[in-house]
C-alpha cells in the first residue's frame, strides 16, 4: 500500500471529486479526515472508508473560517497524528459560480486553500515532509461560458501554489494543482434532468468522446500524494481528455485537405 499508516485531510469530500479522492487514498492505506459542511454526505464518505477496511473521522469545518480550521487540525492531529497530506478540493455552490458571485469563490476556494495550507504546513516540517494536492481547475487555461470568476479564482490558486513551492521545497513539502476537465459527478444530476442531451452535447468537445469519471482524478491525486512524484512540485497536472489540447468543436471546419491552387497565368 502506497499510503500505509500516512494521514491527510481532503476538503470537500462529501461528494464528487473530494469523495473520490478521499477514498482512493484510504484504499491505499491511508487514515482519511473527511472535511465538509455537509454533515450528511460528509459521514457517508467517512462510512464508505470504513466499510471498505479503511479509516476515516468525518469533520464538518467551513475552510474558509480560521478557527474552523485551526479545530479541523486539532480533529485530525487527535485521531490520526500529524496529516502529512492535505487535498484542498472544497468549492462554494453551484450557484454562486455560475452567477459569478466573488466572495464565495475566493473565500472558498482561495482563503480556504490558505488557511488549510497554513494550519498543516507546521506540522509537515517537522515530520520531515509532505505532499499539498490543490484541486484547480481547466477554467484556469481558458474560458468555458460564464463562470468568470471562478475561472480566476481556480488560476489563482495555481499561481499561489506555485509561488509556495519555492519557500516549502527545503522542508520537502510538495504543492502540485490538478486541473480537472468536465467530471460527471452529482453537480450534473440537475441539470441533465433539464437538459438530457447536454452530456453528450459536451462529450463531442474532448478529444476522448467523453467527460471524465471523479475516479479518474482521485488517481492522479494519489500520485502526487505518494512517493511516486517525489521530484514534482510547483507542477500542474492536466487531467482533461485533452479539451485544452485540442478543441474538438472546431472540427467541421477542417474535415477536407484544401485544394492545391495552381495559377498559370490570365485566362
Amino acid at each position: 500500500m502506497r499510503l500505509k499508516n500516512r494521514s491527510a485531510i481532503v476538503t470537500g469530500a462529501a461528494r464528487g471529486i473530494g469523495r473520490a479522492i478521499a477514498l482512493r487514498l484510504a484504499s491505499e492505506g491511508c487514515q482519511v479526515v473527511v472535511d465538509d459542511i455537509d454533515p450528511r454526505g460528509g459521514l457517508d464518505t467517512a462510512n464508505a472508508i470504513e466499510a471498505q477496511g479503511g479509516r476515516s473521522l468525518f469533520v464538518p469545518a467551513d475552510v474558509s473560517k480560521e478557527g474552523e480550521v485551526q479545530a479541523l487540525l486539532v480533529s485530525a492531529e487527535s485521531a490520526f497524528g500529524v496529516p502529512t497530506i492535505l487535498v484542498n478540493s472544497a468549492i462554494c455552490g453551484l450557484s454562486a459560480i455560475v452567477g459569478n458571485e466573488l466572495d464565495p469563490n475566493v473565500d472558498v476556494v482561495l482563503r480556504g486553500a490558505w488557511l488549510c495550507m497554513k494550519a498543516v504546513i507546521p506540522g509537515m516540517k517537522a515530520a520531515g515532509g509532505g505532499s499539498i494536492v490543490n484541486i484547480s481547475s481547466v477554467n484556469s487555461f481558458m474560458g468555458f461560458g460564464r463562470a468568470h470568476i471562478y475561472s480566476a479564482i481556480k488560476a489563482s490558486l495555481i499561481g499561489m501554489s506555485r509561488s509556495m513551492c519555492g519557500e516549502l521545497g527545503p522542508d520537502n513539502i510538495r504543492i502540485n494543482c490538478i486541473c480537472p476537465g468536465t467530471v460527471l459527478t452529482e453537480i450534473w444530476k440537475e441539470r441533465v434532468e433539464k437538459d438530457p442531451d447536454i452530456i453528450n452535447r459536451l462529450a463531442q468537445l474532448y478529444p476522448l468522446g467523453r467527460l471524465g469519471r471523479p475516479e479518474e482524478i482521485a488517481n492522479a491525486a494519489l500520485f502526487l500524494a505518494s512517493d511516486e512524484s517525489s521530484f514534482m512540485t510547483g507542477s500542474v497536472m492536466v487531467v482533461d481528455g485533452g479539451v485544452t489540447a485540442a478543441s474538438m468543436g472546431f472540427g467541421g471546419l477542417s474535415s477536407k485537405p484544401p485544394q492545391a491552387q495552381h495559377n498559370d497565368g490570365p485566362r
